[in-house]
């Protein structure tokens, strides 16, 4: 009965060791990230892993020119799309807001000390879209 007993709880904590492992991969990603371009906010992504799996939304600014002025005109907000980690990138996809409902793919590269950079990967003509430095906030 009690080598049952050992064994039983032998289990339970290699589960829960397996479940922590799991979850512990994704801490460094898990958070709000804000980019600014240009002095002007232009990203905020936010990751959690409530279902267990990473997911999240992004928050993309629209720029316009008001005489030489850039400035943000919009906020868009996206669901992430088949989001996937590949290595220190996590890479996903959101429609665009148009009636043809396109596919933008987007890449995030981790750094180091709460740093990451995001890059459009096919939005704007020849995927010269700009690649923005994130950071992390402190909770």
């Amino acid at each position: 009965m009690k080598y049952g007993i050992l064994v039983s709880g032998c289990v339970l904590l290699m589960t829960a060791g397996v479940f922590a492992a799991q979850s512990n991969g994704n801490a460094a990603w898990v958070g709000v990230w804000r980019g600014e371009l240009d002095g002007q906010p232009s990203v905020t992504l936010t990751l959690a892993e409530d279902t267990g799996e990473l997911g999240g939304t992004v928050v993309l600014g629209m720029f316009g020119n008001d005489n030489g002025i850039v400035r943000v005109i919009a906020s868009v907000p996206h669901v992430l799309m088949h989001p996937r980690l590949e290595g220190n990138t996590l890479a996903f996809q959101v429609k665009r807001n148009t009636a043809s409902n396109e596919l933008l793919n987007f890449a995030v590269t981790l750094g180091s000390s709460g740093k990451a950079r995001i890059h459009c990967l096919n939005c704007g003509p020849d995927a010269d879209a700009p690649v923005v430095e994130l950071v992390k906030a402190q909770p």
